[in-house]
């Protein structure tokens, strides 16, 4: 998240009027790149989740020996089965209509892929533009993990690492899953009205550190469902 962290350096630079912006005749405004910087944070978020959703469920693949489809128990299966099938027939795409031939196309692929057993996740991930934490729950349990913000939670608190700098030392982070809403409902507001937006480049430099350290809880959560169940299975897990 290094991109929303040098769009936050900007902002402060405009706000506390750094030397180098000395020749300009007028004070640019903030906002803007405030605005910006939630968005592309929540951004960076959505990409890690489809990003590490698709990483775990594939390693099911690369288990020894691997573990198929039908080794999931039942309720998964149908659940990655019709996830699958749904998105890659689907009528519409990031709000665009989808040529029948393209639909078709990618219908046949799917149900090859269960037909072989295989455990594919490019048809199943869909976050809407939305990284909530419903969003995370849905996505989570195409891996398994039927009651995901729990054991999230509890990963987070028992590794969590206060932010170092004293501008965001005495922020309160309050329970997870409102914190990531009210970022997302934020963003929501910021990319569908273009209002201004009443954070601070410190809030917003406080939920980076909030999200990076989210994310490897998350992660952490998934590694471990994963290397649990190819054990029960009598499974080699695959590397991570």
């Amino acid at each position: 998240m290094t991109d929303v962290e040098a769009i936050l350096d900007l902002a402060e630079s405009i706000s506390f009027r750094d030397p180098a912006l000395s020749y300009l005749a007028y004070r640019p405004d903030p906002g803007p790149l405030l605005a910006g910087a939630v968005v592309l944070l929540c951004a960076r978020f959505e990409e890690f989740l489809k990003d590490i959703i698709a990483y775990a469920l594939e390693r099911h693949n690369f288990c020894d020996p691997a573990i198929t489809l039908w080794d999931l128990p039942e309720a998964l299966q149908i659940h990655l089965i019709s996830k699958n099938m749904n998105i890659a027939l689907q009528g519409m795409r990031h709000g665009a209509l989808r040529p029948p031939k393209q639909r078709i196309t990618e219908g046949v692929a799917a149900a090859r892929h269960v037909v072989n057993g295989a455990i594919r996740a490019e048809h199943a991930i869909e976050t809407g533009g939305n990284p909530g934490p419903d969003t995370v729950a849905e996505l989570m349990k195409l891996v398994g993990v039927v009651k995901p913000w729990k054991l999230i939670t509890e990963n987070f608190e028992n590794s969590y690492i206060q932010p170092a700098a004293p501008a965001l030392g005495g922020m309160a982070l309050g329970k997870l899953e409102d914190r990531l809403k009210q970022l997302v409902n934020l963003r929501n507001i910021v990319a569908h009205s273009g209002a201004s937006i009443p954070s601070s480049s410190s809030e917003i430099r406080f939920d980076v550190d909030f999200l990076s350290q989210l994310s490897t809880s998350i992660y952490e959560v998934l590694k471990g469902h994963i290397e649990e169940y190819a054990n029960s299975l009598g499974r080699k897990p695959a590397g991570w």
